[in-house]
């Protein structure tokens, strides 16, 4: 379990006997703005050129929105600031927050919040990510295929 304060934000089981299996997602919500609170990842739904933003991890054959964990002692919208900047490579951008966003899996769940941004200007990507390619809509070949279109709707 990971709290902030008496909140807790996010809980998450082991299984003991398969410790790489993969949690199956059970649910999906959004809710308003600051409605949940106790964050602990970012989604970025960033356009550029007109287009939606999309990653791909080096080690992934599967695109992403920019996103990630919150470092301790970030706020929300520095998470956002920095998972955009080392997942896109961009440079100059206007970015704001959206909405929240749970996941509840098999063996826990986690609170997040999305962020909206229109990004200028791209620079080199980091070590991390290979291809940043631009889309009309959601890619067909996706990292989370059962928590992005939800989130794609509700930010367009």
């Amino acid at each position: 379990m990971v709290f902030d304060g008496d909140t807790c934000y996010a809980m998450q089981g082991i299984d003991l006997f398969n410790p790489d299996k993969t949690p199956t997602i059970k649910r999906v919500i959004t809710a308003q703005l600051g409605e949940l609170k106790a964050y602990r990842y970012t989604v970025i739904f960033a356009r550029h050129k007109g287009k939606w933003l999309y990653c791909r991890h080096k080690s992934r054959d599967v695109f992403e929105t920019p996103g990630g964990g919150i470092e301790p002692g970030e706020t929300p919208l520095e998470g956002a600031k920095r998972e955009l900047y080392e997942e896109t490579g961009a440079t100059k951008f206007d970015i704001r927050p959206a909405f929240d966003y749970a996941v509840y899996s098999d063996i826990g769940f986690a609170n997040g919040q999305v962020f909206y941004a229109d990004v200028h200007e791209l620079g080199k990507l980091s070590y991390e990510m290979v291809e940043v390619r631009g889309f009309d809509t959601i890619p067909d070949k996706l990292r989370f295929p059962q928590i992005t279109p939800i989130l794609y709707e509700r930010i367009i």
